[in-house]
């Protein structure tokens, strides 16, 4: 009995110790495995995490100054080019297009009257011909009967008068007809003036009401309704969804084997279940670093070398995976990725 139970106690170190021995193999193997396939990862593909959805965004603008009356979309809504997004206090802009309205209608009698000037004019130098011409009869008469001692001089020199002032009123109709047409003219030019004036104040009413430069999301409301603005000053952040790529900045230590037109595959930490296929089709002239706020320049003579990041954009051609993901699916500007680029 003693030897059994001498047995058994010897036997049991050693089979916890193949034991040991079993899980340390399968961890070594397991660590072996996961190291190849890390190695041929490594070597198929250049990965970064530094990546996420871009897109071409829009900053929405009045073109004139003025308090924001009324609101029309929220964060998030989808817009079409020519929707109407907000609208300005447009009171004073209304004032001015009617006085000037009025003053093209004021205009627009001044000519009718001028109109009727001329007219008047015209009849009263045809008069004046017609009273010059018997005043010139008149003086023919005279030098005639003068010739033949049948009136004095002073006669002759009544009637020459009476026909110099007959030309001197024909001058003076044809000066008022010249004088009428200029006023026409003028007054012409004062309505068109006018007109013209009352067309911009059309054009300066369309800027109170601001419209969708493009179809988008209204991705931010930097302004709500009863706000003063300026011109130019943001009210809205108009996305362009329906351009979207991935925005990849990448190590410049990595950038070597990158060219345009390479594959790529990435996923998004919003679908976990997608994969995404796409190519490199844009490679920055510039690191990220050369556009930042404060440029890297250190004149103090303290450097501290930092990797630099190259812009890419990754095209997304096509979608593989969960098919009740891909119905859901919803890309929007800003998520992160993870992307794989195939060497």
């Amino acid at each position: 009995m003693e030897e059994q139970v001498t047995a058994q106690s010897s036997t049991a170190p050693k089979k916890k110790s193949k034991l040991k021995t079993i899980v340390l193999i399968i961890i070594l193997i397991i660590a072996v495995v996961l190291g190849v396939l890390w190695w041929i990862n490594y070597n198929k593909y250049i990965t970064s995490d530094d990546a996420n959805l871009d897109s071409y965004r829009i900053d929405v603008a009045s073109q004139v100054s003025g308090r924001i009356t009324k609101q029309l979309v929220v964060e998030g809504d989808t817009v079409k080019e020519g929707d109407i997004l907000f609208e300005i206090d447009n009171s004073s802009i209304i004032s001015r297009k009617q006085q000037a309205e009025a003053q093209y209608q004021q205009l627009l009698a001044q000519l009718e009257v001028a109109k009727i000037n001329v007219v008047e004019a015209r009849k009263d130098y045809e008069v004046a011909l017609l009273a010059e011409g018997l005043s010139r009869e008149n003086y023919n008469r005279a030098k005639a009967q003068f010739a033949g001692d049948a009136i004095p001089l002073e006669t002759l020199q009544t009637i020459e008068e009476s026909w110099k002032s007959s030309k001197l009123q024909v001058e003076i109709a044809q000066s008022r007809i010249q004088s009428s047409q200029a006023s026409i003219e003028a007054t012409k030019r004062s309505a068109d003036a006018a007109l013209a004036n009352v067309a911009t104040m059309d054009t300066d009413l369309s800027y109170y009401q601001v419209v969708a430069p493009a179809n988008g999301i209204i991705g931010k409301r930097w302004c709500l309704a009863g706000d003063m603005i300026n011109a130019g000053q943001t009210v809205f952040t108009l996305n362009m969804g329906s351009d979207i790529w991935v925005a990849v900045y990448l190590e410049e230590t990595k950038f070597s084997n990158i060219y345009i037109g390479q594959e790529t595959k990435f996923t998004l930490d919003a679908y976990d279940k997608l994969t995404f296929y796409g190519r490199i089709y844009y490679i920055g002239d510039n690191a990220a670093s050369e556009f930042a706020l404060v440029p890297p320049n250190n004149a103090s003579g303290n450097y501290t070398k930092v990797t630099q990041r190259i812009p890419l954009k990754i095209s997304i051609d096509r979608i593989e995976g969960d098919s009740k993901q891909k119905a859901n699916m919803k890309l929007v500007s800003g998520m992160s990725a993870e992307i794989h680029i195939i060497k």
